[in-house]
């Protein structure tokens, strides 16, 4: 989960220390640990302009939005949506805060959109570890389209799918990876996790359909020396890109508890038979991000941020690190370029929040160490390797996930230290300040993410 694991490693030892609620079942209409059934949302419209039928849930907006920034402090969430000159329309269309009728759960501190929206006049809200829920509003009536949680009653288990996209295939299917596995081997399979699950768009509800990446797990070494211990290493999918008829799955492949990770790796899904083929990334490790190229939509691109351990070694991340340029043809999936941070020794390791502006170029952040170097974002050319240095902020672990916009060649960079998003022009191969936009001021959350929602 690229710069998130950083937050998700935290969270995951306090709440396995404390445990956790129950968990409604799937579709519940209630809040967590009561039944009911899934929204009362009707069929989006394919291609419509968003009206759309379903229950009201959110304030209407004035216009389409093109962009989306969402903005936390890792204990509440905010999304504001804005129009393609990247102006408000709602600095707060939906938040922690928000108890409109018809939703089941408001926003934790640990939520993200999909790779992709539809573009069927719907945004898709997920809300992952410990929440597990995914939503989607007809936009811009705000009108609830539905809301489902990615797994079943798992009682006290202390289980959490924490899903991590939604893959849109068309009006009748969508895939949500679910990151963490259930440690219970008998958990039915919508309890079970490390998979595929499939859900009904028109509704959001559950298909009963699931693919299995658990044939993607593998077994590594935590500790060193006399200590060293051989551990299971789940595949951990995370972000995906449907290309076709195939999703490609970026997966961590990180043990129960982050103390060992696998080799680089991808899923490679074929929907058509859904078979389910691993493809090695080598030498690198923890692949989770992937997305997509713009204008290139039989390509896309795996960010690996490395693993070490402890946390933050540098020689072992750079020795584990890199990013890969991927290419979905007939005969499958093949790998194009890759950038390995271990073949430049004197560059920043800037792999993290990656994001394509096309098939030769992406950016990255350099993440900064609280004492001398801070957050540092670079545009690196896959081909020739080097690094264009485009923003410097002033503290670390403070610059987001920044969006692209093809079409107005504009980059938006959300940068916590500054409390704003900032305004990016393309010029001359590379990208020059023009402006900053701050996001609802008055209600004290940093801007951590920027999505263009194509």
């Amino acid at each position: 989960m690229e710069r998130d694991l950083t937050f998700s490693l935290v969270t995951v030892l306090l709440l396995a220390a404390v445990g956790c609620g129950e968990s409604a079942p799937m579709g519940a209409g209630g809040s967590a640990g009561s039944g009911g059934t899934a929204g009362s949302g009707g069929s989006a419209a394919i291609g419509g302009s968003g009206g759309g039928p379903g229950s009201p849930a959110l304030d209407p907006l004035s216009a389409n939005p093109r962009y989306a920034v969402l903005s936390s402090d890792f204990s509440s969430s905010s999304i504001a949506m804005l129009d393609a000159d990247f102006v408000a329309i709602d600095e707060s269309w939906l938040s922690s805060g928000t108890t409109y009728p018809g939703l089941v759960a408001t926003l934790s501190g640990d939520v993200v959109l999909p790779n992709r929206q539809a573009g069927d006049g719907t945004v898709a809200v997920i809300d992952r570890f410990f929440t597990d829920v995914v939503t989607r509003f007809f936009v811009p009536s705000g009108n609830l389209n539905g809301q489902l949680r990615t797994q079943g009653d798992t009682g006290d288990s202390g289980f959490s799918s924490n899903p991590q996209d939604f893959i849109f295939v068309d009006s009748d299917s969508a895939w949500v990876p679910r990151y963490e596995s259930n440690l219970n081997p008998a958990a039915i399979p919508e309890n079970q996790g490390n998979d595929l699950l499939e859900v009904n768009p028109s509704d959001m509800s559950a298909t009963g359909g699931r693919i299995d990446l658990s044939s993607l797990d593998t077994t590594a070494t935590a500790g060193t020396g006399d200590e060293a211990v051989e551990v299971a290493v789940f595949a951990r999918p995370s972000r995906g890109v449907l290309v076709g008829s195939t999703i490609v799955v970026g997966l961590d492949r990180i043990s129960a508890n982050f103390d060992a990770a696998g080799p680089g790796m991808v899923a490679v899904v074929d929907l058509e038979d859904e078979s389910v083929v691993g493809l090695e990334l080598p030498g690198l490790k923890s692949c989770g991000r992937t997305v997509p190229v713009p204008g290139e939509p039989s390509k896309l691109v795996v960010a690996c941020v490395g693993f070490a351990q402890p946390f933050g070694d540098e020689p072992q991340v750079r020795a584990s690190s890199g990013i890969a340029l991927l290419d979905v043809g007939e005969d499958g999936v093949a790998i194009e370029e890759v950038w390995r941070m271990a073949d430049y020794p004197m560059s920043a390791i800037a792999v993290n929040a990656v994001i394509a502006i096309d098939a030769q170029r992406v950016l990255g952040v350099a993440s900064g160490d609280f004492a001398e170097v801070s957050d540092r974002l670079y545009l690196l050319d896959m081909a020739s390797g080097a690094q264009e240095l485009v923003h410097e902020s002033t503290s670390s672990f403070v610059i987001g996930e920044p969006a692209y916009d093809p079409q107005s060649e504009m980059l938006y960079v959300p940068d916590a230290a500054e409390n704003a998003v900032l305004e990016f022009a393309a010029d001359q191969g590379g990208f020059v300040e023009v402006g900053s936009s701050t996001i609802a001021p008055g209600i004290g959350l940093p801007p951590t993410k920027v999505y263009l929602l194509d």
